[in-house]
């Protein structure tokens, strides 16, 4: 290939998302759906399972449904209702908005599978170790491989390239299924949110009535506790009963729970990597789990990114558009996760929440993404730079 083709624009470099995680195939989805060349470089060479709490808000439906996935296509319950749950007390609201909760093992490969049918190449089992300018472009490296794309999605969730990183966090982050005959009961068209000492669990029905349960817990907490699912079973039944009470005859699907540690909750990336190096999902916004919103920042964001490509939008325009309304989220979510990680107020908390239901669906409506208007936008056809 000669330079003066290169030159004369006669050669379209590929749009390369680095990561197939809900952000990358988002990314990779929607550029492939409006003709554009794209690539998917997946560092595992199989579907799995991601830790996750696996909760689909209002938002993240009507992104699935844009993409041409509509529930339906998950096999995922219905969530109509909202527990929150600390020590005995327990309160029950509804949900502001429909909901739903599905694995990231099956949603993630839909979304991968559907960028597929669009034209996306995607890659497994290509683990990235760099990215740098090329000129206008950039190059993406892997080992002795080397792609060169016009622009990048850093879409490598809780895993960060060196260089690349978001500043570590306190709190570690576990994920189990389990087949727990309990919960098919006490969690039909319930997601339920226990808190206890340095931490919190959520607990979700998925596809085929398996229990999706996640959890996150300060660090120190997990070097006196241990890592080991016996070890930490005996901890969530003494200290979060409502979550106890669930794993009663519940059998592990997993050998262990999956786990990542230091997230960085809170994080938004406001500085500008590169021009064309667009970062999405966890790499643009860490909110706190207890939102359940954290699935439709990922597939917003990704088909934000898409957009500001196909428009020929600058990196930093792109960020400064999405991270200006997350800001007041973001604010409101860390005043809850304060709140509700004092041993004081989270119970009195509670006790308001029963005796004001509307208290919890408010909470819950406060802290969603507040990006009607953009997502709306986005919806509409898109108009090509």
């Amino acid at each position: 290939m000669s330079r003066a083709a290169h030159a004369a624009g006669r050669v379209e470099l590929p749009a390369i998302a680095v990561g197939g995680g809900l952000a990358g195939a988002a990314f990779a989805l929607e550029l492939a759906r409006n003709g554009k060349r794209v690539i998917v470089l997946e560092r595992t060479a199989e579907p799995h399972h991601k830790v996750c709490g696996e909760f689909l808000s209002a938002e993240a439906h009507a992104l699935l449904q844009a993409f041409g996935l509509p529930l339906r296509a998950f096999d995922a319950p219905p969530i109509t209702r909202f527990r929150l749950a600390h020590g005995q007390r327990q309160a029950t609201a509804a949900l502001p908005f429909p909901a739903a909760a599905v694995s990231r093992l099956r949603l993630d490969q839909l979304l991968l599978d559907a960028a597929e049918r669009a034209g996306a190449r995607v890659l497994r089992g290509v683990r990235v170790t760099g990215i740098a300018p090329d000129g206008e472009a950039l190059c993406v490296r892997s080992g002795e491989r080397t792609w060169r794309a016009a622009a990048v999605a850093l879409a490598t969730g809780k895993w960060s390239l060196r260089g690349l990183s978001a500043p570590r966090g306190a709190m570690v982050g576990f994920k189990l299924h389990l087949d727990a005959p309990r919960a098919a009961t006490a969690l039909r068209e319930i997601v339920q949110l226990a808190f206890f000492r340095g931490g919190y669990v959520g607990a979700a029905l998925v596809e085929d009535g398996i229990l999706s349960l996640a959890w996150v817990m300060q660090a120190h907490q997990v070097r006196a506790v241990g890592a080991d699912w016996a070890l930490q079973r005996a901890y969530l039944v003494r200290q979060a009963p409502a979550a106890g009470d669930l794993l009663d005859r519940a059998r592990p699907l997993f050998a262990r729970p999956l786990a990542t540690a230091a997230i960085p909750y809170g994080f938004l990336r406001a500085g500008v990597i590169a021009p064309a190096l667009y970062p999405v999902g966890d790499q643009l916004a860490v909110v706190p789990s207890f939102t359940g919103d954290g699935m439709a920042i990922a597939l917003y964001s990704g088909m934000a990114a898409a957009r500001a490509v196909l428009q020929r939008q600058h990196a930093a325009d792109y960020q400064r558009a999405l991270i200006a309304p997350l800001r007041r989220q973001f604010w409101l979510a860390g005043g809850l996760d304060r709140l509700l990680a004092n041993s004081f107020a989270c119970p009195l908390m509670v006790a308001a929440a029963r005796r004001f239901p509307s208290l919890v669906s408010k909470l819950a409506a406060a802290t969603r993404l507040t990006m009607s208007a953009e997502i709306a936008a986005l919806l509409r056809p898109c108009a090509q730079g």
